[in-house]
């Protein structure tokens, strides 16, 4: 039988190595790899698992002092050709120092080697303390593998697995371990228990897993049974398992029996190799051996590496009692000196466990001991230790700027090879999750990600995505690369990872379309079964917010919660969220859907915020549905509130959609009342607040009496004056304009005060606002009928197969519902220098911005470009140069300009009908046309597309059940 002494040191008074016994058994190799003085320290990855480190540095005595006369010519008699001495004796006699004289020998005499002195001579090489000289080397390598190939049967188990040890150590060649294994499957009953684990071993080590071998080998530990292997086997076993990711349950399930009742045979090291590796895999049905470690595990004695592996593993799959961190956290405090010299990765590795497990606030000074280390010595850890560390900082909610501008500091300047896509993911996370905002870090990780983007994976993809929309970072250049991986990787996602991408998308407002409906059809093709309420609202939001319309998507989201799971099921923000997606996004009265949300929130209208109760209420007023129970119980809830304080933006949610239903219903007074005294003594109400509560409350202007003077003076001051100080009489200089709107920050002026301001600025002969209850002008009921059957016709010719790109976009409901429905409608009889022009009358609908752009008078009517806000420090540009009545003025403008350059001596009437009020752009653009023709008397009216159409949800119920 084989067998190995540890190498023998040479005698100083020796000229040739000792002889050995050639049958005398030393099982060293299996010992080293399974004691853990070999790689068996494994740094945990955060989600996605991760890869084999080394172990810690185990502490050698000081080299012995060689004498003088071991020189250099008394070297060359070990590879003399003296009989007495066989090969076999000579390798076996070489000490781990003497790596020359043992490299001198194989490279002179491995082609007389026999197979086990081929083997002999490889474990030698590989047992040495410094590198051998692997080009020398070569020939033995070669030599192995041949007679591997072509004579098998001369080698001995024993020797395979001591070979396949040092190839995995040395990492030559792949081939050679390759070959090993081969011939290792065909003679799997050879080899014994802790041959079988190293053989395992070499495969995790040399990370280069040979599928047949690790079934092959897999299925003789259960033939055998895990008592069949000593404890420092099974821990090998377990350990390689993980390293290598296989993830065989009945594998496991051994391991795991066979191991918990005799916990007290593996030593500290075999213990941490024994549950990282069910930790690994995330073999959960481990509770019986996890509860033995936690109870019999010596934690206060445990090696820092130890330590930290076995937190990590309870940790990971959610073991350990309240107890077991107490230990831990003892011992982390015990340690304190220890922290100072310690690998880094075991103290990133505690960091993350108790971050993990929940258990860093209940033991803040555990916590903080080990966050001081990283602060301390922050330039010696990895920038996955460094990863880990903040990934726990932030799970576990410590914001500490000290701990993060450490280590923001030290990412900024590592260099990009020592990153990997998870570092870039979870580090963005973390520095997202407590909004450290460091525009240096960002930019460094983001422009990694752009580097790395298509190695990323879906989940690091939609991580980094959510990261940099958190931190209000609308880096276009990167979220435009990920979108194609992230489509690419669909099959990897879940319902995290679609939530997280398209939120992402949403709220910086990078709007793809495509990536909303390949990720919708995903998720219908997972099953919305599968999916929390809450996940199913925030991808309806998502797609409302970046205005992207999928009918079948949203009416099977809706029918889910209708049908499947019961809307009783949801929370008030789920409710809130989708009706207002739906209704944003669709356009559309869906009766038994708006019926249900009605009757929800009535009953729980205690439990909304008091943006949710806003959300509701406009979800209504988009589709022109009314109900009258609903509005009065949300009004009264609203006026409640107001008087412990509201913010302006929510509380003018809520008053935008009464507004909408004021033609209806008696105006809610009371809620005007406290509205009107909360927006004037409070200084942070912004101009848009102010404009939709003096439009919401403009029909009750009569009873509020005083209130309603003092609102009219706020807004002649803040809003009014400035903007019509703004436009000049000329068309000379409209910069003034344009700065003013910016200061506002207003999108329209509103229905009520959009025509009153026109007038005042003499920019319109007369306007008219056009409510169901009014008698309209004879022109204003026909540019209506004019106006609806261009809506129609531009919806058919977008929904043709035949119809050109552009015009299919148009009608793909891309953007939001009020700028595609917008109709214009204009007719005009004047005179000019080359004779009379009349139109009887045209309509325009909503155009491409790169379609406008191209018309004679776009000079002259310049559109004003708006903020957008799409998050509370993040604002967006709004084009608003293809709104309809552009499209209309631009069109009679370019008509008239063709007979009279200037447009003054142009003479007579215009008459422009829009189906909604126009917003501030375009307001603007009716100032600059009137200043332009100033002899020509336009005559405006338009219609407020919520009132004019809008029914109670009684009514609608009643008509479709009648249909």
């Amino acid at each position: 039988m084989q067998t190995f002494y540890p190498p023998l040191k040479c005698s100083p008074d020796s000229h040739v190595p000792r002889r050995g016994h050639s049958n005398l058994v030393s099982q060293a190799a299996a010992a080293t790899a399974a004691s853990g003085s070999a790689a068996s320290y494994c740094s945990p990855r955060l989600w996605m698992g991760g890869g084999v480190g080394q172990s810690e540095r185990e502490i050698r005595p000081p080299r012995p002092e060689r004498s003088e006369r071991s020189g250099r010519s008394e070297r060359k008699v070990l590879v003399g050709d003296s009989l007495e001495v066989t090969y076999q004796e000579r390798l076996t006699s070489f000490g781990a120092e003497q790596v020359q004289e043992l490299v001198a020998l194989v490279e002179a005499r491995h082609m007389q080697f026999s197979a086990l002195s081929l083997c002999t001579a490889l474990h030698r090489l590989a047992s040495t303390t410094r590198q051998p000289d692997r080009l020398r080397c070569s020939g033995l390598l070669s030599t192995l593998e041949a007679q591997l190939r072509s004579r098998p049967e001369k080698f001995r188990a024993q020797s395979i697995a001591n070979a396949c040890w040092a190839a995995a150590k040395l990492q030559w060649t792949a081939d050679l371990l390759d070959a090993l294994l081969q011939v290792a499957v065909t003679r799997i009953d050879d080899f014994k228990s802790q041959e079988l684990s190293l053989l395992l071993w070499s495969m995790a080590s040399a990370n280069a897993s040979h599928g047949s071998a690790a079934d092959a080998i897999a299925l003789e530990f259960l033939r055998r049974g895990c008592h069949s292997f000593d404890a420092q086997s099974t821990a090998t076993v377990a350990y390689s398992a993980a390293a290598l990711l296989i993830a065989n349950e009945p594998l496991w399930s051994a391991i795991g029996i066979g191991s918990a009742d005799r916990v007290a045979e593996f030593s500290d090291r075999q213990l941490a190799n024994l549950v990282w590796g069910f930790a690994t895999v995330l073999h959960i049905d481990c509770t019986v051996v996890f509860q033995r470690v936690a109870q019999e595990a010596p934690v206060a004695r445990l090696a820092p590496i130890d330590l930290s592996l076995v937190a990590w593993a309870m940790a990971k799959v959610s073991q350990g009692e309240q107890t077991f961190y107490d230990q831990v956290a003892d011992a982390v405090l015990a340690k304190h000196a220890a922290w100072a010299r310690s690998d880094t990765r075991n103290i990133a590795t505690l960091l993350y466990s108790l971050a993990l497990a929940e258990q860093a606030t209940g033991h803040d000074a555990a916590f903080r001991e080990l966050a001081a280390a990283v602060c301390a010595r922050s330039s010696e850890f990895s920038v996955q230790g460094l990863t880990n560390a903040v990934w726990a900082y932030a799970t576990a909610c410590y914001a500490e700027e000290t701990w993060f501008a450490l280590a923001a500091r030290e990412v900024c300047v590592r260099c990009a090879s020592e990153f990997e896509p998870l570092d870039i993911a979870n580090s963005l996370w973390a520095f997202a999750a407590v909004l450290h905002r460091d525009p240096g870090l960002i930019q460094r990780l983001a422009g990694l990600g752009k580097a790395m983007i298509c190695q990323m994976s879906a989940q690091n993809l939609s991580i980094s995505a959510w990261a940099l929309a958190a931190m209000e970072t609308r880096d276009e250049a990167f979220f435009m690369q990920a979108a194609d991986p992230f489509v690419l990787r669909l099959e990897e996602c879940k319902a995290q990872e679609l939530n997280n991408m398209l939120w992402s998308y949403a709220t910086v407002s990078v709007r793809l379309p495509w990536l909303f409906l390949k990720a919708a059809k995903h998720a219908v093709s997972l099953g919305l079964a599968e999916f929390k309420t809450h996940e199913l609202s925030i991808l309806l939001w998502a797609h409302g917010t970046a205005g992207v319309c999928n009918h079948g998507f949203f009416d099977a989201v809706v029918d889910e919660i209708l049908h499947g799971r019961g809307i009783d099921s949801c929370a008030p923000r789920e409710i809130a969220n989708a009706a207002w997606a739906y209704s944003t996004i669709i356009g559309r009265c869906h009766s038994p859907w708006m019926a249900s949300v009605a009757e929800y929130s009535r009953c729980h209208m205690h439990e909304f915020d008091t943006q949710g109760i806003g959300n509701v209420l406009w979800s209504f007023a988009n589709v022109t549905v009314y109900s009258e129970s609903l509005l009065h119980e949300a009004s009264e809830e609203t006026a409640r509130r107001c008087q412990a304080g509201v913010e302006p933006q929510n509380l003018a949610q809520v008053l935008s959609a009464i507004s909408a239903a004021a033609s209806l219903g008696q105006p809610e007074v009371h809620l005007f009342q406290v509205a009107i005294d909360l927006f004037i003594a409070s200084h942070a109400t912004g101009a848009r607040e102010l404009l939709i509560l003096g439009n919401a409350a403009f029909q009750a202007r009569e009873e509020l009496q005083e209130r309603w003077v003092r609102l009219q003076g706020v807004l002649e001051a803040r809003i009014f004056h400035p903007l019509a100080h703004a436009l000049r009489a000329s068309h000379a200089d409209w910069s003034g304009m344009e700065a003013c709107i910016s200061q506002l920050d207003v999108d329209h002026l509103g229905a009520a005060f959009t025509a009153e301001f026109l007038t005042r600025i003499q920019a319109v002969a007369s306007a008219e606002v056009h409510q169901r209850e009014t008698n309209s002008s004879p022109w204003v009921l026909e540019a209506m009928q004019a106006c609806a059957l261009e809506r129609e016709r531009a919806i058919q010719r977008g929904r043709d197969d035949a119809a050109p790109a552009d015009q299919q976009k148009l009608v793909r409901q891309l953007d939001k519902v009020n700028k595609r429905e917008i109709v214009a409608w204009v007719s005009y009889d004047v005179t000019t220098p080359r004779g009379p022009l009349r139109e009887i009358g045209q309509a325009f609908s909503w155009q491409l911005e790169s379609v406008v752009k191209q018309g004679n008078a776009a000079q002259l009517l310049k559109p004003v470009v708006t903020r957008s806000r799409i998050a509370p420090n993040l604002t967006g540009q709004h084009d608003r140069s293809g709104h309809a009545e552009r499209c209309a003025l631009l069109q009679v403008a370019s008509d008239w300009l063709q007979c009279d350059l200037e447009g003054s001596s142009v003479q007579g009437q215009a008459f422009l009908y829009v189906t909604h009020f126009p917003c501030i752009s375009c307001m603007c653009i009716i100032a600059q046309f009137a200043r332009h023709f100033p002899k020509i008397q336009l005559h405006l009216a338009y219609s407020d597309g919520r009132t004019t159409n809008i029914q109670r949800l009684k009514q609608v119920n009643i008509q479709e059940h009648d249909c």
